[in-house]
């Protein structure tokens, strides 16, 4: 019967010299293990230990075994990224080895700091294409890779983790081109020997793509296991990798494709959905942030709003559109003026009104419609993840008895929601009060992102998928039949067997 052994392997990396524009490291530590260790004797290394039952995570278990295999403490390193584990199955041992990857990096000052116990016998600095030539542990080169991505993903994991201002489906153009670069540059190809080996490196950076922003990452999510689903079938052909590259830039510029033409259809459910008739009344529509999805709607319907008003000259019905500004970055009042330098001064009928967030229940009594975006849709149970300060807008709602929808690509739904919910700096905040704010032990000022929205306070759900507005009972419908394909991250956990 096989046994697993949890193991978890960091590599420190320094940047020598003015060739790491990225900041991942040009220079990674390899230590060369002793006669003294029970196991692969005078292997090279990344610095390794197994996880005992006390540790509560692997990441404590990383930072003791670089401080007791080192002596460098927590302030000495910088955490770069977490890999998804893998599994080495040793075929002359009943021995899983389940491997948790971790990349550090170093400042080049602390390296002198650095003194090796009885474990290692000595170490060396080496350039990452020489890793192939030593004689290492099982699969060092495989879990190196796991967390030591192609400059351009490197560089494009900071831009969507610093991105503020982007909505979800941003993020997913975003994280597309950075995909879509990785491949065209062949920037796998050294450490790949065939397209199999493309597949899993191609699937290891797609999972990077999506968790780099837990909060948003669904529909990033959706189209990365849309592409990898479809990259997997043609491992059935034989296929040379710029061959297996070719089939996967075609799958990513149809799925762009695709988005447009979902992008067409919610445009045209919405006005089908929620405004069947022009009937002559006043409308008042109130959203909050910047959501892209709305943005297009919104764009739409003031298009057709305006045939339909030209056409009775005198109609004397007005549409205003309210923005919660959304604090702090403000991005509802970039929605705002977007909406607005697309309106023509001419167009007296139509108005744009920016309110704190604050007094969306001031304002609710005249609202005939709310409509929030989506960065996330709880497949199970129709709750929404969406940025901080929709719940109170939708409670506001509730109060005065004003419907809420739901507008958003069906792409946001996914699977149960455990992250932690974002939180940024708390400077975003702080920074329009003067400095007469510092920092101060007994001062705490918090900055949250986003907040779960019960599907209780929903009245519907706007989609491209149906011209009728969907239920609960449509999210769970829709969920059940996709779920299983999130599991395509499980290749990256199939056992690898060391000879």
């Amino acid at each position: 019967m096989m046994k697993q052994r949890k193991v978890v392997t960091s590599f420190l990396t320094f940047s020598e010299g003015a060739d790491d524009p990225t900041g991942q490291g040009n220079r990674v530590l390899l230590l060369k293990r002793s006669d003294k260790v029970n196991t692969y004797k005078h292997h090279w290394a990344g610095i390794s230990g197994g996880m005992e039952v006390n540790d509560s995570s692997p990441l404590e278990r990383a930072l003791i075994e670089i401080q007791e295999e080192t002596t460098l403490s927590s302030s000495d390193i910088k955490l770069i990224r977490i890999g998804k584990p893998l599994n080495i199955r040793d075929e002359n041992s009943s021995i899983i080895w389940k491997i948790y990857p971790f990349l550090f990096h170093i400042q080049s000052d602390n390296i002198p700091k650095i003194k090796i116990d009885w474990e290692h016998e000595t170490f060396k600095w080496l350039n990452p294409k020489e890793l192939s030539s030593y004689n290492t542990v099982p699969n060092l080169l495989e879990t190196f890779y796991r967390v030591y991505l192609p400059n351009n993903v490197h560089l494009g994991l900071i831009d969507m983790f610093t991105d503020r201002s982007s909505g979800a489906q941003q993020l997913v153009n975003k994280a597309l081109d950075i995909f879509s670069e990785t491949i065209e540059n062949k920037s796998c190809h050294e450490y790949s020997q065939c397209s199999k080996d493309l597949y899993i490196n191609y699937l290891n950076i797609g999972w990077h793509l999506c968790e780099i922003r837990p909060n948003m990452k669904a529909s990033t999510l959706y189209a990365i296991i849309s592409i990898m689903q479809q990259c997997k079938k043609s491992l059935d052909q034989i296929l040379s990798m710029d061959s297996f590259d070719n089939q996967v830039i075609n799958i990513i510029k149809t799925m762009k494709i695709i988005s447009n033409d979902k992008e067409q259809k919610i445009n045209t459910n919405f006005i089908t959905a929620l405004f069947p008739k022009f009937v002559d009344q006043s409308l008042h529509i109130i959203t909050i942030s910047y959501s892209t999805t709305i943005f297009s709607v919104l764009i739409n319907f003031i298009k057709n709003y305006n045939q339909k008003t030209l056409k009775n000259l005198e109609c004397t019905r007005k549409l205003t559109i309210t923005v919660l500004e959304s604090r702090p970055l403000n991005e509802g009042a970039i929605l705002g003026q977007k909406l607005l330098s697309l309106i023509s001064q001419k167009d007296e009928n139509i108005s744009i009104q920016i309110i704190t967030d604050s007094s969306c229940n001031f304002f609710m009594p005249t609202v005939t419609h709310v409509l929030l975006g989506a960065d996330r849709i709880l497949g199970h149970n129709g709750t929404v993840i969406n940025k901080i300060g929709s719940v109170p807008l939708a409670l506001a709602a509730k109060h005065h008895g004003k419907p809420v929808y739901i507008v958003s690509l069906t792409d946001k739904i996914s699977g149960e929601y455990d992250e932690k919910i974002e939180e940024n700096d708390s400077s975003e905040v702080t920074k329009i009060y003067g400095d007469q704010w510092k920092d101060h032990k007994n001062l705490l000022v918090r900055n949250v992102y986003f907040e779960k929205l019960e599907s209780d306070l929903i009245t519907g759900y706007v989609t491209e998928v149906n011209s009728k507005l969907l239920m609960l009972e449509d999210i769970n419908k829709l969920w059940n039949e996709r779920k299983s394909l999130e599991s395509i991250f499980d290749d990256l956990e199939e056992e690898i067997l060391y000879p």
